[in-house]
């Protein structure tokens, strides 16, 4: 009975994933808007955590009242207009060393060279960006099911830590300036909310 618990445990955990990942892999377009209606709409009926619940009631709100363009155009300006001066990141070295390509990143191919994982060569995002690291959790979370379960919780407390929260919180922060990023504030609330999640299954601190 709990093997059968933790699989569908991993199944809701590897979903938000996916989601989160949603936000920032490319522009939202129809289909995105459609389905991100009809989750968040499933997941108002669910209580998880304060911060988590919070920003799934904001996020519903947000797309049950703005257009698809408008989203698109949020969009746009926080991640592809270089000229907008609303632009941010989603690599970790940019918050936490203050610069692109930093020893965070050089860490973090350490980290990722000791449990044997490398990036694909079709994808362009760096190690320490937001999408690639997911993809690692996503992983570490497929492998608790092997023997080694023990090692992947460790190391998924580890990338949690030192990358994932450090990131969520300056994620946030960047968002929390922009006036104009309503969708994305919300999105960041809702990340963070997830690793509230993975920190009790993990122990790891997350800060709010």
């Amino acid at each position: 009975m709990k093997d059968i618990q933790d699989k569908e445990i991993r199944k809701v955990r590897l979903r938000l994933i996916d989601l989160i990942k949603s936000f920032f892999v490319g522009e939202p377009d129809a289909e995105k808007m459609s389905r991100w209606r009809g989750t968040f709409s499933a997941m108002m009926k669910e209580t998880v955590n304060p911060l988590f619940d919070q920003s799934v009631r904001d996020i519903h709100q947000y797309l049950e009242n703005h257009s698809l363009s408008e989203l698109q155009d949020e969009y746009y300006n926080l991640f592809v207009d270089p000229f907008a001066g609303k632009q941010i990141s989603t690599d970790a070295s940019f918050y936490l060393d203050g610069r692109s390509h930093g020893k965070t990143l050089v860490a973090l191919r350490t980290f990722l060279a000791e449990l044997g994982i490398e990036k694909m060569e079709n994808v362009i995002e760096t190690e320490d960006s937001l999408v690639v690291m997911l993809d690692v959790m996503s992983r570490l979370i497929d492998e608790e099911q092997n023997s080694e379960a023990h090692d992947a919780l460790r190391m998924q407390g580890e990338l949690l830590e030192k990358y994932l929260i450090p990131l969520a919180n300056s994620l946030q922060e960047a968002c929390g300036k922009n006036e104009s990023a309503a969708f994305y504030q919300a999105c960041c609330r809702f990340f963070k909310g997830y690793l509230e999640l993975e920190k009790g299954l993990n122990g790891a601190v997350v800060s709010h």
